[in-house]
């Protein structure tokens, strides 16, 4: 059953901690980074009157530090905010855990804090749960930069069911890669990596890669899905993917950013659009898939891998357009009895409408 005035909140204690803090140039998003980020977040459900928060549980101080804080002054009118009771392993396990307890107490949203991977996890879980994301991991595709008081407004909206669905919210695309009983899920992207073993987890040397798979390339982001971005950018809402076959020797190089201040040149033999639903068998013999830049497992000569792009990823909240129909319906507008007195003596200004339902317009 449905509770629209609660909001969970999944923030990945672990994130923004990989290897590519070293061989790039990605900054560290801290604990107390990750605590004023949800501050704001809280603000902003709050100016909507979400009266509840569940947060995951975790022993990286964000739990902890929630609770504290919501036992200061300046957080009087803040949403009630209760912890998960769960095992905690310090693993995905605890996200896919915290994820599923939000679904069954059906929580209107769920906002991430974390990059492509924590997203993916959640994304597995969260059922038709409108996600907001924000970026504090280190590959960064899927959470558009936003302003987390901003986002929690969103958030808020969408879970009160304030701001029509149908508007604010849209289906994301996922691929799904299968290798005999193994089948991972990616939010951005599949890679093919010619690399000795799973290693460090992520994928940074662009040299190692031979294949990539899409859910969109955008000129803007980074990661893997910058290359597809500097050749043939495809929206996150077009029905398509693309489809990269990468070479060294290729006639076609681009320099795309695949890591923070990392711009490798990388050679591009071909690109192709992906259609949904159809199955695309893996070209290279063996090698290591990475999913959403995350190496996950080796294959070899006898295994015969698959892609596909799937239409029914995660319910993803679109910020901008949440709040552009809010406003526009006028929801963020509340009309006062100074401003009904207003409209009596300016009758021609129909800023100082009474009418809360419909846009006002200024006119001069």
């Amino acid at each position: 059953m449905e509770n629209r005035c609660t909001v969970g909140i999944i923030a990945n204690p672990a994130s923004a901690r990989d290897i590519r803090r070293i061989v790039a140039h990605g900054g560290s998003t801290t604990t107390h980074d990750k605590l004023n980020t949800l501050q704001r977040v809280l603000a902003g459900l709050a100016s909507v009157g979400i009266e509840r928060v569940i947060s995951m549980a975790d022993r990286g101080g964000i739990s902890a530090g929630l609770v504290h804080l919501a036992g200061r002054t300046s957080a009087a009118g803040w949403p009630a905010i209760e912890l998960i009771d769960q095992e905690i392993t310090q693993t995905a396990t605890d996200t896919t855990a915290a994820t599923k307890a939000m679904v069954d107490a059906g929580v209107g949203a769920i906002v991430v804090l974390g990059g492509d991977g924590t997203n993916g996890v959640v994304a597995r879980s969260s059922d038709d749960v409108p996600l907001v994301s924000i970026s504090t991991g280190t590959n960064n595709a899927f959470p558009r930069p936003v302003e987390p008081t901003v986002a929690g407004l969103a958030a808020g909206l969408v879970a009160t069911n304030t701001s029509s669905h149908r508007v604010g919210t849209y289906r994301a695309k996922k691929l799904v890669v299968r290798c005999g009983d193994f089948i991972e899920e990616a939010l951005v992207d599949v890679a093919i990596a010619a690399v000795a073993g799973v290693g460090a987890g992520a994928v940074w040397d662009g040299e190692s890669v031979s294949e990539v798979y899409l859910c969109f390339a955008e000129s803007d982001v980074i990661g893997l899905s910058a290359i597809g971005g500097h050749i043939r950018p495809t929206s996150r809402r077009s029905p398509t993917g693309l489809a990269l076959v990468l070479d060294s020797d290729a006639d076609t190089v681009v320099r795309a950013p695949i890591a923070p201040g990392l711009f490798p040149k990388i050679g591009v033999v071909s690109a192709r659009s992906i259609e949904p639903c159809v199955r695309l068998d893996i070209l290279s013999g063996s090698g290591v898939i990475a999913v959403d830049g995350e190496r996950r497992f080796r294959f070899g000569p006898q295994s015969r891998p698959h892609v596909t792009l799937s239409p029914l990823g995660p319910v993803v909240v679109d910020v901008r357009a949440t709040l552009e129909h809010a406003a526009l319906s006028g929801l963020l507008a509340r009309t006062t009895p100074a401003a009904s007195r207003l409209a009596t003596a300016h009758p021609d200004n129909t800023y100082f409408s009474a009418s809360t339902t419909e846009p006002t317009e200024v006119t001069t």
